[in-house]
């Protein structure tokens, strides 16, 4: 095939497939109308001109290869906070387009824990005020609704959003819409000690609150899980930090085993079946009595469950911390970066790079940056910014 015919089959095609994707010119609140105008048809266009210009050079079959590949960086996009400011941006940080401006008002502050993206990259959620909002994935309002805490607890099938309205003692369940669909409450003995937001079992037909209360949200009577479950925080145990694999067949965790805090005596990373069996135990303990022992925090998976990161420190004053990442089949540990207040993000969609953050001495964030999962490529994307994340791609783009 001629590339001339081969171009326009690809510019036709890709055109038309974001057209249809994209819809309307999105309405920027906060541009004025020629720059929303440009940047709409910079977004719209960058993606299929970059694979054209390949395709030209490689042909009909390479073009083919490529497409079908895995995705790269103009795919997905980047949310994150900036002083307040919440922004849309390319994978690399480039081209922010602010989505809210951080001052008073519905849907103006950005901020939350947890996933802002739906498992599906379809929308994105943060929390502002007393709500949670809800936009597309170009940035346009969707839909907002009342909810406290902190996390944004996404349901499996991206089409649900579970939060606190009153903290410990009712959740809400709302669909993108905006519409609230059930009001669930724990019952009487059924609230475990700390600060736990609502989880989605894997099946998004219940969710877990108050650290260990199943709630169907079907109205059925809710019910203590038992204490070999993951999602069970009896404060004799502390399991924390509780993170599934993408694909909801293996779950991790950490534990404590003497006191309440986040180091102690001993601690030990999990990787267990869905079910609570265990898999692979990583314990770190001091052997001569003291409190200098190290710890894991924000695990991250990757999009294939074959790996996971997190970060690991000591509690012995030191603001050092190092960004791991685990071999899951192999249990290889391997240390890819060390940065005070270091902390893993997310896996690129390819599951090729981390998104990670650092803070320093005082606990401020210094910048989002992106670096290889084997360490390698390290790259700073966003100065002073502490929170980000990459949009999700579903199975098969």
């Amino acid at each position: 095939m001629q590339t001339d015919e081969l171009e326009r089959q690809l510019r036709d095609a890709l055109r038309a497939t974001l057209d249809r994707e994209l819809g309307p010119d999105p309405t920027w609140a906060e541009s004025p109308a020629a720059q929303r105008a440009a940047e709409f048809d910079r977004r719209r266009r960058r993606w299929p001109l970059r694979v054209l210009a390949v395709a030209a050079l490689i042909g009909a079959g390479g073009a083919a290869a490529l497409l079908a590949g895995a995705p790269d960086s103009s795919q997905f996009q980047l949310a994150y906070e900036l002083d307040e400011h919440g922004y849309l941006a390319d994978a690399d940080g480039q081209n922010p387009v602010r989505i809210a401006d951080g001052d008073e008002g519905e849907c103006s502050g950005f901020g939350g824990e947890g996933p802002m993206w739906s498992p599906d990259g379809r929308y994105l959620a943060y929390r502002s005020g007393g709500g949670v909002c809800v936009r597309d994935a170009d940035g346009r309002p969707v839909a907002s609704f009342p909810g406290e805490g902190w996390r944004i607890s996404w349901s499996p099938d991206s089409t649900r959003v579970a939060t606190w309205l009153v903290f410990r003692e009712t959740v809400g369940i709302y669909g993108i819409d905006g519409d609230l669909q059930a009001v669930l409450s724990p019952p009487g003995g059924c609230v475990a000690f700390g600060d736990h937001d609502p989880i989605w079992s894997l099946d998004g037909r219940s969710v877990v609150a108050a650290g260990g209360c199943l709630m169907p949200i079907d109205g059925q009577r809710p019910r203590r899980l038992a204490m070999g479950d993951p999602r069970y925080w009896p404060s004799q145990f502390l399991h924390h930090h509780l993170g599934y694999s993408p694909d909801g067949t293996r779950v991790a965790y950490i534990t404590a085993s003497e006191a309440y805090e986040p180091y102690v005596r001993t601690t030990s990373l999990v990787i267990a079946d869905a079910d609570g069996t265990e898999l692979q135990v990583l314990t770190d303990r001091s052997d001569d009595g003291s409190d200098v022992v190290g710890g894991w925090h924000n695990l991250v998976w990757s999009p294939l469950g074959d790996r996971l990161a997190y970060t690991w420190s000591t509690n012995g004053g030191s603001p050092a911390a190092e960004l791991r990442v685990l071999d899951i089949s192999s249990g290889t540990e391997a240390t890819i970066a060390a940065e005070p207040g270091i902390r893993p993000l997310a896996f690129s969609p390819d599951g090729d790079r981390i998104l990670f953050t650092t803070r320093d001495v005082n606990g401020d964030p210094t910048g989002l940056w992106s670096i290889g999962a084997d360490g390698s490529d390290k790259q700073l994307l966003v100065r002073g910014s502490g929170r980000g994340e990459w949009q999700p791609l579903p199975p098969g783009s």
